[in-house]
């Protein structure tokens, strides 16, 4: 009897499994009980470094532009924005401070929904000169 030797799993595979994970100890903390107040829908929360490389910071210009082209259009019943102050440990092991800005997003935690988040973080990452786009997803409880 031969086995077969399975390559590893891709970062992005692990990702998407512990998301998942997470996702099901968060709705299995629960006790997979429905919320008492308003009703699940997904969180994301992003976090876009304005430092770029060589040249000067994201303006508020440049992001409320990015804002009204890339993001309203596929968020336009809403979102909160909020400045922050974070740091990013480069591929290259600087270490790095940086003024930042916080979209939080509540949605279905549809595939479109998330290709749409994806969509957002790769035109900031390729406008902006930027490695990465923090994303983190959860679920709440949510009344309006």
């Amino acid at each position: 009897m031969t086995l077969a030797r399975l390559a590893p799993p891709s970062s992005a595979v692990l990702r998407n499994l512990l998301l998942v994970m997470t996702l099901g100890a968060l709705t299995s903390a629960c006790g997979g009980e429905s919320c008492d107040v308003g009703s699940e829908m997904y969180r994301t929360e992003l976090f876009f470094g304005l430092d770029r490389e060589n040249t000067t910071s994201v303006s508020e210009a440049e992001w409320q532009n990015f804002v009204d082209t890339t993001v309203t259009p596929r968020f336009s019943s809403g979102l909160t924005m909020f400045d922050a102050n974070g740091q990013y440990l480069m591929d290259n092991g600087n270490l790095i401070h940086e003024d930042s800005k916080v979209i939080v997003l509540l949605h279905d935690g549809s595939d479109a929904i998330s290709n749409s988040i994806d969509t957002i973080r790769e035109e900031y990452k390729s406008r902006f000169s930027q490695e990465a786009v923090l994303r983190v997803d959860s679920v709440s409880c949510v009344a309006f």
